[in-house]
């Protein structure tokens, strides 16, 4: 279906209803959508104006009911950049256009010129999209250079931007990292000061070559580095060419290696003993995993949050507070000391993360109780407290199965404890999770034997399917896009569908198998219909478990490569509410397979509070929303602005919108204004096991 031409309102000041309808002609006759609004009341363009937004107004001079130094008047009023044309009579001369043309006028054309006015027209259509697609650019790169400060500030990687030497800003991970208390501790030292000594002629050279280097990727170099206590730790350092606040600097990213030692915030109490920190935790729980993320053995990772650190500080000041806050290391050293294995972490002034080897769903609950009840700040004379109410929040995450990225198990044990300490549930997080959620956020339902037995018997005798539900392009894309989805059919040929038998095999531990099966089918089914001549693609779902999989890349490629399929042809998805809890690992699972072409969307989306930070993190091709927007779209305003919303937000990161669950025509209409770029659901096809579009509703 060809692209719409985008339609124009034009606003026409004349007293014949005629002559306005003669003029949109004349503009449609140029392949220009044009709709007018007539008006002889110039003195209300304004009001017009603010109530109906047009793209061009048209001043019919020669009708003498419009007053035309009246109109010039009004349109310089408007805070507006509109362009008004006016239309004289035959008789009109130079001095005319010279009066029109001071008065704000565009252009002067003749009533009985209608080739000019097309001309005119199309001029000025094109140079106010323009004009509108510089101020939209702005607004998008203020807002991007906003969310990327956002991204910085709030990621778990060391990034300081440094010009000449000097730190312009740094995030609190790097603070954290070369144990500085905050950036005006920072301030006195230039980046040189946290390189020993005798790397600092090579790390110097080092950034003199990014700096005069085209490369926009930048280059890495693994150095030592030192705290603020300086003592040495090995690092590596990743720089790029970058600009804050309108200032050309570097941008440098640091990454200790693993093992190596947290440098001490610097602290009036330099007594404490160095501790390990963020990086060394997750240089732990890395060991503790396989090749495939499966944990040599069960491990749980605690994080402990001091409740109400800015009252502390407030009420008895920054040493004394972080001296307060240290003294939990002791009872937390106990608990660890009472476990074989393990490390105690401290990865912020006022969080701890304990991780101890060997532990069940039981011992997790027991030794949150006992960190709750033993690490107690010590706040009265000799230690006393009158009250017994804790002094942390702690949250855990237990890993017995395949497991996420380690950075991943840290930030959902850091995501747990804020949840707490807001108010919200407790450990399991979101409440009922979703669908494709792993294996170790559902509990185990009546009946999931019978129907894992069932998938078992479907997987070994070829008996699920395949069906396809079309992606409806609106904006007149020549690819036809399929929704992949899978059916089971048993041995007396009764069908299931996925909703049916996909929480007993995520639970059973039985959705890798049927991911890879779809996978592969799909991938087979594709090439068939690319040799046959089909321009099409296919969107594969991916659950959980099968994501977190490390070889499920190789997969994908070992059955692109036997079926001779392009990357290019397949949009893998994964549901919005397990990306937070999987950002680091899902980052690097869409790096690959955005090496070998394939892209990527986020389904389910729209329910995050703020989704803009998922598309700031992955870089996407589709999102694509939640069924719930559909339902109902056409009565529903508020639904209307949100779906609105999601689609201009998606937009500003060059992501196309799908809105799934369609059932009426009324909703099409809807997401048609909304400028949705795709719409899926039933009123346009039932899934079907063939790949032929239905032409009705």
């Amino acid at each position: 279906m060809p692209a719409p031409n985008p339609a124009v309102t034009l606003l026409i000041l004349t007293a014949e209803s005629s002559e306005a309808e003669r003029l949109v002609a004349t503009l449609r006759e140029a392949g220009i959508a044009a709709r007018g609004m007539v008006s002889a009341q110039v003195e209300r363009l304004g009001e017009l104006l603010a109530r109906t937004p047009c793209d061009l107004v048209l001043c019919c001079a020669h009708d003498r009911d419009i007053d035309l130094e009246a109109a010039l008047a009004a349109h310089r009023r408007l805070d507006s950049d509109t362009p008004l044309i006016v239309i004289t009579g035959p008789e009109s001369d130079a001095t005319e256009s010279l009066r029109a043309r001071r008065g704000g006028a565009r252009d002067l054309v003749r009533r009985d010129d209608p080739e000019h006015l097309q001309l005119v027209a199309k001029r000025e259509l094109a140079d106010l999209y323009q004009r509108r697609e510089a101020r939209a650019l702005a607004t998008r790169l203020r807002q991007c250079e906003r969310r990327a400060r956002e991204f910085i500030e709030g990621s778990l990687d060391a990034i300081a931007f440094v010009q000449e030497g000097l730190h312009l800003h740094a995030n609190a991970a790097y603070l954290s990292l070369f144990g500085y208390a905050d950036a005006d501790a920072l301030a006195g030292a230039t980046f040189l000061d946290l390189i020993p000594a005798e790397q600092r002629p090579r790390v110097r050279e080092f950034l003199r070559a990014v700096e005069y280097s085209d490369r926009e990727d930048g280059a890495e170099l693994d150095t030592q580095c030192q705290g603020a206590d300086r003592r040495p730790f090995a690092a590596r350092l990743r720089a790029a060419s970058s600009e804050i606040d309108e200032e050309p600097c570097l941008r440098i990213l640091v990454r200790p290696a693993a093992g190596a030692a947290a440098p001490l915030i610097e602290s009036d109490n330099h007594s404490a003993e160095a501790m390990p920190g963020r990086a060394q935790m997750i240089a732990a729980i890395a060991a503790r995993l396989d090749a495939e993320h499966r944990p040599r053995h069960p491990f749980a990772l605690f994080f402990i949050q001091i409740k109400g650190r800015a009252e502390l500080l407030r009420d008895l000041g920054l040493t004394t507070a972080l001296t307060l806050i240290e003294g939990l290391r002791e009872p937390l050293q106990g608990i660890l000391a009472d476990h074989a294995g393990g490390m105690l972490a401290q990865v912020s002034d006022d969080g701890f993360m304990l991780l101890i080897d060997g532990l069940d769903t039981t011992t997790v609950e027991q030794i949150t109780a006992r960190i709750e009840h033993e690490a107690r700040l010590q706040r009265g004379r000799n230690g006393e407290r009158e009250d017994e109410a804790a002094d942390c929040v702690v949250a855990h995450v237990l890993v017995e199965l395949r497991a996420r990225e380690p950075s991943d198990i840290v930030n959902l044990a850091h995501q747990r404890c804020l949840r707490l300490l807001a108010g919200g549930p407790g450990q399991g997080g979101m409440g009922k999770p979703t669908s494709l959620a792993s294996r170790t956020k559902q509990s185990a339902e009546e009946g999931d034997e019978q129907i894992a037995e069932r998938i078992e018997y479907a997987l070994e005798h070829d008996q699920f399917r395949l069906v396809y539900q079309p992606i409806i392009s609106l904006m007149g894309d020549n690819q036809e896009h399929y929704s992949v989805l899978v059916r089971l059919f048993d041995e007396d040929e009764d069908m299931l569908e996925a909703k049916d038998f996909i929480g007993p095999a995520i639970r059973r531990g039985l959705i890798e198998r049927i991911d890879k099966w779809a996978i592969r089918a799909a991938i087979q089914s594709l090439s068939e219909q690319r040799r046959a001549g089909h321009n099409i693609s296919f969107f594969i779902n991916l659950s959980e478990d099968t994501f977190r999989d490390p070889s499920i890349v190789l997969w994908i490629c070992d059955c692109m490569r036997e079926f001779d399929v392009r990357g290019n042809w397949l949009t893998f998805q994964f549901q919005e509410a397990l990306v937070a809890a999987n950002l680091a690992g899902l980052s690097k699972l869409v790096e690959a397979l955005r090496k070998i072409k394939c892209r990527v969307a986020i389904n389910r989306f729209g329910m995050a509070e703020r989704p803009e930070m998922l598309l700031q993190g992955l870089a996407l091709d589709f999102v694509l929303l939640m069924p719930d927007f559909s339902q109902r779209l056409a009565d529903d305003q508020q639904k209307q602005k949100r779906v609105m919303e999601l689609a201009n937000l998606a937009r500003e990161f060059n992501i196309k919108s799908v809105v799934t669950g369609v059932e009426d025509a009324r909703t099409l209409t809807v997401l048609w204004t909304a400028g949705v770029d795709y719409v899926q659901g039933n009123f346009l096809q039932r899934p079907s096991p063939t790949l032929e579009v239905s032409s009705g509703g």
